[in-house]
């Protein structure tokens, strides 16, 4: 029997001998933890691989017997979590398509998920948001959960008071399967506190300058980067928006290019934007690290090295140097593996100016295997 193919997910390093199955697209509410002999049979489920092949080789490695009893109820747990390429995650796929077209707003999913009490959400954030300094052209934010990215959002969106009645144009790093190509909404977000109005002029001259804007628009359903930002500043105000998935530019940094000619009329246009009153906003983490980020190494020993890379490209960040900060990658390949290459990109290319560091965190977990960095600069 040819055994089913396993969709694109993360398998992260848990407790000794125990691994999370995450789906990027969280399309299932269930964490699954699962053995290490489970991982081993999920590496055969690429839709090409058979059950005896799989069973010649897990008696090979562990010296037991895979029942097929015992592999069926594997598949079947893996298949009620939409984590296989079957007709049960294509008609999920299709429902969240027929639920994401109907809707006027891209629903909220990420806080649905993390918080329950939004009002006393919206107070905390409220409180720990004291006015401060406002952009002039645009701002680069965490993306990361509200509870290890407060210090970062409030110092980022200090400046809430100027920014009410303006267009934020969010760049958004896209962590979905779905293509690694720019990705416009043409519609506004749903936040627990109320919707954020797309300015559709804005929408429509982006949608001029990309080729199919709107192709996997359904991305935005599943993505928190920009979900998160707007949501944070619709909490202290009322603002008009534009959501665009930026993307990762991995390929440029594999072979050591810059992003092509194609993406000048882009980079010209949000640059008019800026200077025309818009702000814009890269939603950007930077360096993930650790065990549960695929490194052999603690977080707590690879912080200093990640750290002074880091430094690096916040440098080019505060000197607004597009080029030089994809160039800081080229060496290593993204080593430290910082997700937000192709938006802070994009946006250093647009706004054409020097920002301001306001704050460099990292978010260290307690036992300290992993981490993420993330910084808050204004322009």
């Amino acid at each position: 029997m040819r055994l089913p193919k396993l969709r694109e997910v993360e398998v992260i390093p848990y407790r000794e001998g125990e691994y999370i199955i995450r789906d990027p697209l969280l399309l299932s509410d269930r964490v699954l933890v699962v053995p290490e002999p489970v991982v081993f049979i999920l590496s055969f489920l690429d839709g090409e691989k058979d059950e005896l092949l799989l069973k010649e080789e897990f008696f090979r490695r562990y010296r037991e017997m895979l029942f097929s009893e015992d592999l069926r109820g594997i598949l079947k747990n893996l298949s009620e979590n939409y984590l296989l390429e079957d007709e049960v995650y294509m008609r999920k796929m299709q429902e969240v398509e027929e639920e994401f077209r109907a809707s006027p707003y891209v629903p909220f999913r990420s806080l649905r998920k993390s918080y329950g009490d939004f009002e006393a959400l919206k107070q905390r954030i409220k409180k720990e948001t004291p006015p401060g300094e406002a952009p002039h052209w645009g701002i680069i934010s965490p993306h990361i959960d509200y509870e290890r990215g407060r210090r970062g959002y409030a110092l980022a969106y200090g400046g809430w008071r100027e920014l009410g009645e303006k267009t934020l144009v969010f760049l958004g790093v896209n962590h979905t399967p779905f293509r690694d190509k720019f990705i416009l909404a043409s519609k506004g977000y749903m936040t627990p506190w109320g919707p954020v109005e797309p300015d559709r002029e804005a929408v429509k001259a982006i949608e001029q300058v990309l080729e199919d804007p709107y192709g996997d628009e359904v991305a935005h359903y599943f993505e928190h980067s920009i979900e998160l930002n707007v949501s944070y500043l619709r909490a202290l105000t009322n603002f008009k928006m534009v959501g665009l998935l930026v993307p990762s530019f991995s390929k440029e940094i594999a072979e050591g290019a810059l992003p092509g000619e194609e993406f000048s009329p882009l980079f010209s246009l949000l640059n008019e934007m800026s200077r025309a009153g818009h702000i814009l906003v890269a939603a950007a983490d930077l360096s993930h690290y650790g065990l549960s980020f695929g490194d052999k190494q603690r977080a707590q020993e690879l912080f200093p090295q990640v750290e002074a890379f880091d430094r690096i490209i916040l440098r080019k960040m505060e000197e607004g140097d597009g080029d030089g900060f994809l160039r800081s990658f080229f060496p290593h390949k993204n080593a430290t593996k910082v997700c937000g290459t192709g938006a802070i990109c994009v946006f250093l290319k647009s706004v054409r100016s020097k920002g301001k560091l306001l704050g460099y965190f990292n978010a260290m977990e307690p036992d300290g295997t992993s981490a993420v960095s993330f910084a808050a600069l204004i322009y």
